[in-house]
């Protein structure tokens, strides 16, 4: 689904419910709206009617959420296994960033190699979406405009390569990124 699009399922989404979203092999990614918040939140203004989680489940295997630092490492691993295709892959990414389905992707993304890869393509396409989707709806008024710019700065940085995995998982958990990543980017 295009970005609207699965905005709209998601704010349609009743609270308690959960709603498999994306499937690509044995791997499903579902949302889920909780009817509170976790205690853990520390943002006080965070709307429980915004509220939703990631769940990534694997056949097999318990599922979990998965968050952005795990985005971050998969994308770290194809730019250092194959940066060819990761160049191909980051391309998508930003059209995703713009709005697009992450389904038109389907066969260029069956064509890219990585390994050492934790999920498929497909799946990080997929949730980096959703992370944006997620930060938009509940982070409206922080100093990163548009919201989902947040992670896709933090993508654009680890691309250039300047900084260590290390260092760019560790300031994406504190800081927002660079401004020159996500206020009138252009290559």
């Amino acid at each position: 689904m295009n970005y609207d699009e699965m905005a709209k399922i998601i704010r349609g989404l009743g609270l308690g419910a959960e709603k498999v979203v994306y499937k690509d092999d044995r791997v499903a990614l579902k949302i889920f709206r909780p009817k509170k918040l976790g205690g853990s939140l520390k943002n006080k203004e965070y709307d429980v009617m915004n509220n939703f989680q990631i769940i990534l489940e694997k056949q097999g295997q318990d599922s979990f959420l998965p968050n952005h630092l795990r985005a971050l490492l998969n994308l770290d691993l194809m730019m250092k296994t194959n940066p060819e295709d990761f160049e191909k892959f980051y391309q998508i990414i930003e059209k995703i960033y713009e709005g697009a389905d992450p389904d038109n992707f389907k066969e260029q993304l069956s064509k890219l190699s990585f390994r050492f890869i934790y999920d498929s393509p497909y799946i990080i396409l997929c949730y980096i979406q959703l992370f944006m989707l997620e930060q938009d709806l509940n982070y409206t008024t922080g100093k990163v405009q548009p919201p989902r710019a947040y992670l896709m700065g933090y993508i654009r940085f680890l691309r250039t390569g300047e900084q260590n995995i290390d260092k760019i998982l560790w300031s994406a958990t504190r800081h927002p990124p660079r401004v020159k990543f996500w206020r009138d980017w252009e290559e």
